[in-house]
């Protein structure tokens, strides 16, 4: 019976463990749970995006929710769509976002600010994995070369991509980020903002943005190993025993 108890309870530490490892941060990380379908974001907008925050009032932002570039989303001015390959421009984008729902777009240029999400539930000195697609692309009805950078930041960690000078209707492709940030706190807040000149209305695109508990240290899978042989080798015994007594 004790064999048994025991067993169990590894089995519940293992399950919890890898439990732990699997749980996401993030809310909405695909921008998928709209207030009212794809749009601008904010009281300027109408729409938000569940668990997502931007600058209202006087200097609101001017970014948006998209599921496509050749359909793009309305806003205070108007429907803002991004130059595709569907749409005439020569950039052979399908206008899709890297891996499925939808995406931010950020004006670099316009009433710029933040796009924010704060993170709860975390754990001070612990390592968590921070994903994201991100690129840049330009608004229909305008010409002329930009450069662009998005800098994003959770805590103490701060990250800015080099300049990207974007040729006329063009888009960049999509770039999968990775890192692994240490938390300085339980509660820290995730931030996306775009950067660009000149103003030919060029926007920074973020999506399939992720936090989960990093992999394991070396030390961490030494333990959980030595677990596993622990129940096996408990296992083994229990058959064993079973078979003698036949």
């Amino acid at each position: 019976m004790k064999k048994i108890i025991a067993t169990t309870a590894l089995v519940a530490v293992l399950t919890v463990g890898a439990s732990a490892q699997a749980a996401e941060f993030v809310t909405n990380g695909k921008f998928t749970t709209l207030s009212n379908g794809v749009g601008q974001l904010g009281t300027s907008g109408n729409t938000t995006a569940t668990g997502w925050s931007v600058n209202n009032g006087a200097n609101a932002s001017y970014e948006f929710i998209m599921t496509s570039a050749t359909a793009g989303a309305t806003g205070q001015f108007g429907s803002v769509k991004l130059w595709d390959q569907a749409n005439g421009g020569a950039n052979g984008w399908d206008g899709l976002a890297a891996h499925g729902g939808n995406f931010a777009a950020l004006d670099g240029a316009y009433q710029d600010s933040p796009l924010s999400q704060v993170i709860t539930g975390l754990v001070v000195g612990k390592t968590y994995a921070l994903s994201y697609d991100y690129a840049f692309a330009q608004q229909t009805g305008f010409d002329g070369a930009t450069t662009q950078n998005l800098k994003v930041s959770l805590g103490n960690f701060n990250s800015t991509t080099p300049n990207l000078v974007l040729a006329n209707h063009g888009f960049s492709g999509w770039t999968t980020a990775t890192f692994n940030i240490v938390a300085t706190a339980a509660t820290e807040t995730l931030s996306f903002y775009s950067v660009a000149t000149p103003q030919q209305p060029p926007f920074a695109l973020v999506g399939s943005v992720s936090l989960k508990g990093a992999v394991p240290e070396p030390a961490t899978w030494a333990m959980m190993l030595v677990g596993f042989g622990g129940l096996g080798a408990m296992i083994r015994k229990r058959r064993a025993a079973t078979a003698a007594a036949l």
